[in-house]
């Protein structure tokens, strides 16, 4: 996927949707973009969208993702080994 015309990417910090990852660990390419925030993934019948910041760093070392976390062997964060489920916990909700 490229971005939009005249929309540039991020490639650091790695910025990501816990909630997203706890669901399926696979990263999406469009947080990656300047102008993307927060998640607000397409959601199927009967699921609540996240609608949820996303996080440049683990919530609870403050380690910064430097590398996909969906190539991470374990899930977890490689500093206090925080998973991706408990990361859902602290982002804040999009106003």
């Amino acid at each position: 996927m490229l971005p939009p015309a005249g929309v540039g990417m991020k490639q650091e910090p790695i910025r990501l949707c816990g909630a997203c990852y706890s669901e399926s660990p696979c990263h999406k390419i469009e947080w990656q973009l300047k102008t993307v925030t927060g998640c607000v993934r397409e959601i199927p019948a009967k699921q609540a969208p996240h609608q949820l910041c996303l996080l440049l760093e683990c919530p609870n070392c403050g380690a910064r993702f430097k590398k996909v976390p969906a190539l991470s062997v374990d899930s977890r964060c490689q500093r206090c080994l925080m998973g991706f489920g408990e990361r859902a916990n602290w982002q804040k909700i999009i106003v």
